[in-house]
């Protein structure tokens, strides 16, 4: 980092697997002259915060340590540079891709399909792939088909058998081979690489070299995994703004047992690892330093469950490879929690004991947690476990701009995203100025400097020359829309749009482009660092005004909503005394109490506030969304999850 960089920054990334190549070199352009307060992400993004973090805290202690000499070259920035050229080396992303025992033909099938390949490649990898992965099944069923042949009409029924044998017999196999993938990926954690490098093999995997990666950056040794809380408590620059955590990291997996997104680390759930699943996952260093904190394990039905280091205490890896589980290529994880406890009143049937209303709840996790693990019930009393399996953050929120989100925020939480061609189904940007991918890296970067622009709907062609092309891109919009909706949604609003880059990458760039030439992988380098410098031309000031007149207009149409809540003609009967209840506390309210006098007393002014404002507003006026930029944001009341 730059001795002069003063001005601080959050940074938001985007899933995208190979593509992430993109965002070390994006990174150090802006810490030429950035501080990183706050970093979040999915997937590949993920991957991103995670060794941006840890590049953030290497640099604050290097600072701190008064020395003057330059930072250790595999440690802060001047590591994360070196991380940078060898994720742009030839090969080497390949190479930490390695899958399990009995994966590796579904594993390159699998990589071929989703890779820039043509039709008749992928149609060709298909075939072969079936006869590879299961050729006994293939054999057996072949011959047995022409000895029936023979059997039926001798020579002459044999050779006539030939070709409808030999399509019953690879219709045959292809199923064999789908079973037999999908026991091997049962087995690898339902995912064909775990992240380790299987027994024998010469170069780490891709969890042991994040391992590495963070440790090295961060200055830590390897025994001893970088955790969230030697982020939360890292060294302040002299005259940082004082906040609640030095460095702060979120990442975003998917809960798919729960069907929802999670974030991460977990401040208040509760779960349970089996040391046998993750040491298929981790590094064993990781692996001991999470049973050494979790302390003695919970023995239920043989197994020895241990609690999951939450909050300050989880390591940093393990939350960025709960994102970063891209689903069947990567092993997901799998995390346990009590589905069967003693009571209250000693039942031991699985009942949940319902949590105390007056419970401080404050986000979705908290909530979910209380339901499932029965709130303070001792450990002593569980008596069975269910797995809860977590996969790619991307599958519920690819690009997480809530991440870090305020009102009137003190400085610019910078998003960068990547955007793919037309013709691949996938998401573009339709705007005025559109980037081009061409080879010139600076004008495949594009990012809005006018309050007109980057407001326009993204748009994916679904018309093919086959019908079973245009078929399957119908089915994977949807998907994609099940998908993105939110985040696209998010990313055109109104103070939203202005702090994106977006990042224009072609078929052959990135996503599951795994073993891409040096020239390719150079390009995407040199978007990543134009990327970053670009976002230096972004207005702060604007930024925030738009913020304010955003803030303002969708609290003044919140408070009129409140006020017309109240104001009902002709009467609902019995509402009267449900509104004295929220204005004077009486009848007294059937749940969720106040705990104090002094907390009661200000919720009644408040409400009498709220409708005193928002009457005065509706009928007297002015109109603060007069003008505001649209399309106009809206306040809900939504779970923090």
């Amino acid at each position: 980092m730059s001795e002069t960089a003063t001005r601080y920054c959050d940074l938001v990334m985007k899933g995208g697997i190979t593509s992430g190549i993109v965002y070390p070199n994006a990174v150090l352009a802006l810490a030429r002259e950035f501080r990183f307060k706050n970093i979040g992400g999915t997937s590949a993004g993920a991957i991103a915060a995670a060794a941006t973090a840890a590049a953030a805290l290497g640099d604050r202690k290097h600072v701190a340590s008064g020395s003057s000499a330059p930072c250790p070259p595999a440690q802060g920035f001047a590591g994360l540079a070196r991380v940078a050229a060898q994720l742009s080396s030839q090969g080497f992303i390949f190479g930490l891709f390695q899958p399990a025992r009995g994966a590796k033909n579904a594993y390159r099938l699998i990589v071929t399909l989703a890779g820039n390949a043509g039709p008749i490649r992928k149609l060709f990898a298909s075939a072969i792939a079936v006869v590879a992965i299961a050729p006994l099944e293939a054999l057996i069923l072949l011959g047995a088909f022409l000895a029936l042949g023979f059997a039926l009409a001798g020579m002459p029924g044999a050779f006539a058998a030939l070709l409808p044998s030999a399509i019953c017999a690879y219709l045959g196999a292809a199923i064999a081979a789908v079973l037999r993938v999908a026991r091997v990926a049962r087995r690898n954690l339902l995912g064909l690489c775990s992240g380790l490098a299987p027994k024998g093999a010469s170069s780490p995997a891709l969890t042991e070299w994040l391992h590495e990666i963070l440790q090295s950056l961060s200055d830590k040794p390897p025994a001893e995994p970088l955790l969230f809380d030697d982020l939360w408590t890292a060294p302040r620059y002299p005259g940082e703004p004082a906040t609640e955590t030095a460095i702060s990291l979120q990442m975003i997996t998917t809960g798919v047992s729960h069907h929802e997104p999670r974030t991460l680390p977990f401040t208040e759930a509760t779960f349970w690892f089996l040391r046998e699943e993750f040491d298929l996952l981790f590094p064993a260093p990781v692996v001991d330093a999470m049973v050494a904190m979790a302390g003695a394990p919970d023995q239920v039905g043989g197994k020895d469950y241990y609690r999951l280091p939450s909050k300050g205490r989880m390591p940093v890896l393990v939350a960025m490879r709960m994102s970063l589980s891209f689903p069947l290529l990567i092993s997901a994880v799998p995390l346990h929690e009590p589905v069967a406890r003693r009571t209250r009143r000693g039942n031991s049937e699985g009942e949940m004991i319902d949590g105390d209303e007056n419970t401080a709840e404050k986000t979705l996790s908290q909530s979910t947690d209380s339901l499932t693990t029965g709130g303070a019930v001792p450990l002593s009393s569980i008596e069975a476990f269910r797995i809860c399996w977590f996969s790619d953050g991307g599958v519920s929120s690819n690009f997480p701009l809530h991440l870090f989100d305020a009102p009137l925020p003190r400085w610019p939480t910078f998003a960068i995203n990547l955007v793919y061609p037309q013709d691949d189904g996938t998401e573009v940007v339709d705007s005025p100025e559109p980037p081009s991918a061409t080879d010139r890296a600076e004008d495949a970067v594009w990012l809005p400097l006018h309050n007109n622009r980057g407001w326009q709907r993204s748009y994916s062609a679904i018309a093919r020359p086959l019908a079973l092309a245009e078929m399957s891109g119908f089915v994977f919009g949807i998907i994609s829309t099940m998908q993105n909706w939110r985040d696209l949604l998010q990313s055109r609003a109104p103070g939203q749009r202005d702090r994106i880059v977006h990042v224009s990458l072609d078929e052959t760039e990135g996503g599951m482009n795994l073993d891409m030439s040096q020239d390719i992988l150079d390009s995407i380098s040199r978007k990543g660092t134009a990327a970053g410098e670009r976002l230096y031309q972004f207005s702060f000031a604007n930024h925030h005004w738009v913020r304010w007149r955003n803030a303002a207009s969708a609290i003044q149409r919140y408070t009129i909503r409140i006020a017309a809540s109240t104001q009902l003609d002709p009467p609902i009967p019995g509402f009267d005394s449900i509104l004295s209840t929220v204005r004077a506390g009486t009848p007294v309210p059937v749940s969720y109490k106040f705990r104090s006098a002094d907390a009661e007393a200000a919720s009644q002014k408040l409400f009498v506030d709220l409708v005193t404002r928002g009457s005065e507003w509706a009928d007297l006026g002015p109109d603060l969304g007069d003008g505001t930029p649209r399309p106009l944001p809206q306040m809900q009341i939504t779970p923090i999850y």
